[in-house]
């Protein structure tokens, strides 16, 4: 059996509901939203695996669109290594400034995984000379 969720507020929904009854989100709108605004939106979904098949995805399509969301989720205190290890990943793909912002963001993360990883990249992007500076 499927699980439906509101892409607005992620509260479980039925299959057949039209409007979200906890935020008003007409559901059918999430059908008419790009791609890259899904993936965008799927960030915040509340399966794990979904977070970071988008972030991957968004790394893949060298989003530039991602990378203040990814920052915001590094700010917002995320905790889950396996999201933030996707994020950074799909960070280095993508060819703007921002991506030292979110890169140095991590390098100060509490989880000593995402901080040797965040560390690691931004040696290698100096060491190829891509490191936006």
């Amino acid at each position: 059996m499927l699980t439906y969720y509101c892409p607005n507020c992620w509260t479980i929904v039925t299959e057949t509901e039209k409007i979200c009854p906890i935020c008003g989100y007409i559901l059918e709108e999430f059908e008419k939203m790009e791609y890259e605004d899904k993936l965008l939106a799927a960030l915040h979904h509340p399966v794990p695996e979904r977070r970071i098949m988008a972030a991957q995805i968004l790394g893949d399509l060298k989003s530039q669109r991602a990378l203040p969301e990814f920052l915001k989720i590094f700010i917002g205190g995320e905790q889950d290594y396996f999201f933030l290890r996707s994020i950074l990943l799909a960070t280095v793909k993508v060819n703007h400034p921002v991506r030292m912002l979110i890169l140095e963001e991590a390098s100060r993360h509490p989880s000593t995984l995402v901080s040797k990883l965040a560390n690691e990249l931004i040696a290698q992007m100096i060491a190829k000379g891509s490191s936006d500076e």
